[in-house]
């Protein structure tokens, strides 16, 4: 039997789903791509995940889970952020979708093998 890890004590859940304008899923995908690298190593992250719709033409979902609320906060705080949110990809993407969706959320109960 596997060993599975539990992740619900004091884990934050934030969540961007975006629906592309007809045309543009491959451009979302890519910004959304290179914005969960920026991720990757940062003090209290658990998991970072892009997902994309089956649905032809669907949404880019991005996830990414948290040791806590405060771990979030600070990233979204850094200069890393504060640069993504300057560039052009930011600038592209808002022309790009029509549709933003943000969750952010305590999770309750969360676990993997």
């Amino acid at each position: 039997m596997n060993e599975t890890k539990n992740h619900a004590d004091n884990a934050f859940v934030f969540i961007e789903t975006i629906t592309p304008v007809e045309g543009h899923l491959d451009d979302v995908l890519a910004i959304s791509l290179r914005s969960a690298k920026l991720l990757e190593g940062r003090n209290g992250l658990i998991q970072s995940m892009v997902a994309k719709s089956e649905k032809k033409g669907s949404e880019i979902t991005a996830i990414s889970v948290w040791s806590s609320k405060s771990d979030f906060q600070n990233f979204m705080k850094s200069e890393d952020v504060a640069i993504l949110l300057k560039s052009d990809d930011m600038k592209n993407i808002k022309s790009y979708m029509s549709n933003y969706d943000m969750l952010m959320s305590d999770l309750v109960e969360g676990w993997h093998g």
